[in-house]
């Protein structure tokens, strides 16, 4: 299914595909988590909002809009979550940002914030690993610029446009497998020794 386009996948959701939904989960929960824990500043909220999200969209599957972009419609709705959340949890997030000041001060990085930016920095290699126009197109479509956007500003055809992402996605998403889980280890490990 990894070679399947997210509109191909949305239309088999609608209809109650569970393997199709488990494949658009694989693809963009990780990122969706570490937007929400930008805003939240917590990890079991972030995963919370996360899982709110996918079950929502399960649930009400049969109302998905198959000429939208699925990835917008998430981040949409991911938005809004969160807003919700910092609304309803205010307390609880602010007092989360000052526990880690008074415990980790800026100078002093939390375990989540050195994995967090090791695992950017992992991204930006796998994005430079791409050749100069696949990463050009795989930048612009990830600042969330359209196909037809991308195809105007670099002059080539939208099916160019289309087949460059999804190359991009699938090789950056492979290189993430291998190096960004080594490397969380990795990470981890080395703040462990350094905790005792």
């Amino acid at each position: 299914m990894h070679d399947l386009n997210d509109t191909y996948l949305v239309e088999k959701i609608k209809q109650g595909s569970e393997p199709a939904f488990r494949e658009i989960y694989e693809r963009y929960h990780l990122q969706m988590y570490y937007i929400a824990k930008k805003y939240v500043k917590d990890q079991s909220l972030a995963e919370d909002a996360v899982q709110d999200i996918f079950v929502k969209v399960w649930e009400k599957r049969d109302e998905l809009d198959t000429s939208k972009s699925i990835r917008g419609y998430f981040f949409v709705m991911l938005k809004n979550h969160v807003l919700n959340m910092i609304r309803d949890r205010k307390k609880k997030i602010l007092s989360g940002y000052e526990l880690k000041e008074e415990h980790h001060p800026r100078e002093n990085r939390t375990v989540d914030d050195v994995i967090y930016s090791e695992y950017l920095n992992q991204v930006k290699q796998g994005i430079n690993e791409l050749t100069d126009r696949k990463k050009e197109v795989f930048e612009l479509k990830m600042n969330g610029h359209s196909n037809a956007e991308v195809a105007e500003m670099l002059q080539i055809s939208i099916r160019t446009v289309k087949t460059h992402y999804y190359n991009s996605s699938k090789f950056v998403r492979a290189y993430l497998k291998i190096h960004a889980n080594i490397m969380v280890i990795l990470v981890t490990m080395s703040l462990s020794l350094l905790l005792l």
